[in-house]
């Protein structure tokens, strides 16, 4: 945070060593006159410290979060990820979401509160009459943010914009800031709708890469992949084939493969009581016994008649 883009009054640090804006019901300052913004902060912290108002919650409206440096471990319905910087995390009023631990690290993060006149699980996103942006966006838009999978843009270094003309805005509240800040939010909200879009967009896309993969692979698991003929098949270089693989798998291509036929033997184990591991291994693709037996006992810690043994006494 530049300190000399504050006001005079606002630059001093505070007891903790920390120092920046947080307008809120309590303490609502500039957001007084605009009362569909239930909160704005903009704080760095030069150290740890516990706020149990940062705990996982639920809130009346729209919660986003950008962090411009730090680490900060947080939870968006239930699922736990890092905030790293130039990440932006975006919630609807029914996810719950906060820092696991209530321990805001060392570092500088902005967030805001806006509250719609309408948004639930059973309704449309309505942001109120200070927004001229169409219904068809609005809708648009909560659709989007209403799903929690959709909740964290990475690199969206675009967003740091919004928050200092934001904390400006409302910092020195000169003639016409409420139109500015606005305005400001608008843009924000056609930033977002694009970025969520393309990320949306790119999971698609990423889905039908794998599952194409897939399907091709355990349409023959005793044949020989090669990985250039499976590049070929997506119309991509060996590198940036296996870059993808492992990306959207986390593992490499010949890793996936074998656990695309250890998925298969499991299946096997657990369908058929009689089938020997010799078949298995012959149906599976592995080059031997001996290598599909430490194969299995490798990624799962148990040799594969083990586990027959154990699934064989859950049935009786």
């Amino acid at each position: 945070m530049n300190s000399f883009l504050l006001p005079k009054d606002l630059r001093a640090k505070d007891e903790h060593g920390n120092y920046g804006v947080w307008w809120h019901e309590n303490n609502p300052g500039p957001l007084k006159k605009l009362p569909f913004i239930s909160q704005f902060g903009s704080m760095k912290f030069s150290k740890v410290r516990i706020d149990d108002s940062m705990r996982p919650h639920l809130n009346d409206g729209i919660e986003i979060h950008y962090v411009n440096s730090g680490k900060y471990d947080w939870v968006i319905e239930g699922k736990e990820i890092e905030l790293l910087p130039e990440n932006l995390s975006v919630t609807a009023p029914w996810h719950e979401n906060g820092s696991t631990s209530g321990i805001m690290d060392i570092g500088q993060i902005n967030w805001i509160i806006i509250k719609p006149s309408e948004f639930s699980v059973n309704k449309v996103l309505v942001l109120g009459n200070w927004s001229k942006l169409s219904k068809n966006f609005q809708q648009n838009l909560g659709e989007m943010i209403g799903d929690a999978n959709n909740a964290v843009l990475e690199k969206a270094k675009s967003f740091k914009k919004y928050f200092d003309e934001l904390r400006n805005e409302l910092a020195y509240q000169e003639e016409g800031f409420e139109i500015k800040v606005q305005n400001i939010l608008e843009n924000l909200f056609i930033d977002l709708h694009r970025q969520l879009s393309n990320k949306i967009h790119k999971n698609q896309e990423s889905d039908y890469f794998i599952e194409k993969l897939t399907h091709l692979l355990q349409s023959d698991l005793t044949k020989k992949w090669h990985i250039e003929d499976l590049a070929s098949e997506f119309n991509m270089g060996k590198t940036k084939f296996t870059y993808e693989v492992k990306k959207l798998t986390g593992f490499p291509p010949n890793s996936f493969i074998i656990s695309l036929k250890l998925e298969k033997a499991i299946e096997l184990i657990k369908n058929n009581a009689t089938i020997t591991m010799a078949e298995i291994a012959f149906i599976c693709g592995f080059s031997s016994l001996q290598h599909f037996t430490s194969t299995f006992s490798q990624r799962n810690g148990i040799s594969p008649r083990k586990y027959q043994l154990q699934q064989q006494k859950k049935k009786k």
